[in-house]
């Protein structure tokens, strides 16, 4: 073997052996960053089929080709073995790329710098093997050290393993890396111009921008992947203290209209109370004339009385009790039909906020559907029944409706003109249905639409 066969092996030798550096620490990232949904035999062996993709195109195609293709066969990889949606996928892949890319574009004018040097000391050819083996393979290890503390930070920024993040918020994140991305990788493989079939070098043609700004400008670049991953969870966390503070308005309001119903009943508890000694002086008289038909009418009155001052409909729990009452003396108010088969047992694990948000937004929507139905031959009815099956809650909520539902996304948006402060109500029982492990269906029939909730209470 010639002394430059020995040479190029040297060269490409440490990449190869600290290329398992670089495949624990994406398995580390990957892993706190969207969570697997296979086991780990599965990452290895993806792994193992890169690796010896790269090798067998190494020589055969130019690297930049091998480098777009491993990333395509990575992103279909991780589309199979992780979590997330793939525009995440594709951000782990960019964000992966660029700091490599980055730190290698800082250390390359220290590469020009200190190889003429090396190759300048007089020594033999195993020494300067030996001392080009040495620094690729520290340079190699600085690299992927540098990505690792990298990426540890914007995983502790942007832990997506357990949260979901629609295409908007998705393309948001990306943009921004896949931007800087695409202008480093230009800058990269500029290295050599070719004019009138004269090869120019970068670091002769401007050698202060190679040397000094260069350097420069990749570092703000690297160090504002983990501060942009920051400015995204903060905004993330803005997002959901928004939705937080208006389950909270809608809760107080609730509260403030449970209270007043309470308080109704109390003061016609008390009205009875005071004037019980008149109803008894009252059918004492009646009753001593013998008439028993007044006695009767005048009983069926003060049974009526009394019967308001208790909840129509009966379910088991005293916020389900609230809600449901509130909602069907609206509905009578208003000639809806509303029928009640909604029953919930008493030790059931479901915190009362939770089960105030789907009643109270589910009902809600219910009415302001039935209030759009114009047509007379259109019923205005609302049915909710709830039952139990094996650990599951099932909860059914039907209503009339002439309007089709509206969807972006692949999701239900409201068609209410003020869309910042409505629309929400489906988005607040989603994420509580999330909460519980459990399933959101929306079944839409002609006239009639079924909100259909599962979750795990036992």
């Amino acid at each position: 073997m010639d002394y430059n066969s020995i040479a190029q092996i040297v060269g490409v030798l440490p990449d190869y052996l600290t290329l398992p550096l670089l495949y624990i620490i994406r398995y580390y990232f990957y892993k706190k960053f969207l969570g697997f949904k296979k086991e780990i035999w599965t990452y290895i062996f993806a792994t193992l089929l890169l690796v010896i993709f790269e090798i067998l195109t190494n020589n055969l195609i130019p690297n930049i080709l091998v480098m777009i293709l491993s990333d395509i066969l990575l992103l279909f990889t991780m589309h199979l073995i992780c979590q997330g949606n793939l525009i995440i996928k594709l951000y782990a892949i960019v964000v992966e790329n660029i700091i490599l890319l980055l730190v290698n574009l800082i250390f390359l004018p220290f590469e020009l710098w200190v190889n003429p040097i090396i190759n300048n000391i007089d020594m033999s050819f195993k020494q300067r093997m030996l001392i080009n083996f040495t620094h690729n393979t520290i340079l190699d290890i600085l690299n992927y050290i540098i990505l690792y503390m990298l990426l540890k930070r914007v995983t502790y920024y942007l832990n997506l393993k357990d949260k979901f993040l629609n295409v908007s918020q998705s393309i948001y994140l990306l943009l921004p890396c896949l931007s800087g991305y695409g202008l480093a990788l230009i800058f990269y493989l500029i290295q050599e111009v070719k004019i009138d079939n004269k090869i120019y070098y970068l670091p002769n043609i401007a050698p202060k921008v190679y040397y000094i700004i260069l350097p420069f400008i990749c570092f703000l670049f690297l160090i504002s992947i983990p501060i942009s991953a920051c400015t995204f969870k903060n905004m993330i966390e803005s997002e959901e203290n928004k939705h937080k503070n208006i389950i909270i308005k809608q809760q107080f309001a609730l509260q403030l209209n449970h209270i007043k119903n309470i308080d109704s009943i109390y003061l016609g508890i008390r009205k009875v109370i005071h004037d019980m000694n008149n109803h008894i002086s009252c059918l004492k008289n009646l009753a001593d004339n013998n008439n028993l038909d007044e006695i009767k009418k005048y009983l069926h009155n003060i049974s009526k009385t009394v019967g308001k001052l208790d909840f129509e409909i009966k379910t088991g729990n005293p916020i389900s009790d609230a809600i449901i009452n509130e909602k069907f003396n609206i509905s009578q108010t208003e000639g809806i039909n509303f029928i009640s088969d909604f029953i919930l047992p008493p030790k059931i694990f479901l915190e009362s906020i939770d089960l105030c948000v789907i009643l109270s937004n589910a009902l809600d929507n219910s009415i302001e559907a039935c209030r759009k139905v114009t047509n007379s031959d259109i019923e205005k009815k609302i049915s909710i029944k709830s039952y139990i099956r094996g650990l599951y809650l099932i909860i059914e909520i039907s209503n009339s409706s002439m309007e089709k539902l509206m969807y972006i996304d692949n999701k239900i948006i409201s068609s209410k003109s003020n869309i910042e402060n409505h629309g929400i109500g489906l988005s607040n029982i989603e994420d509580v249905v999330k909460k519980y492990n459990g399933v959101l269906d929306v079944i839409e029939e002609k006239n009639y639409i079924t909100l259909s909730i599962m979750i795990k209470v036992n």
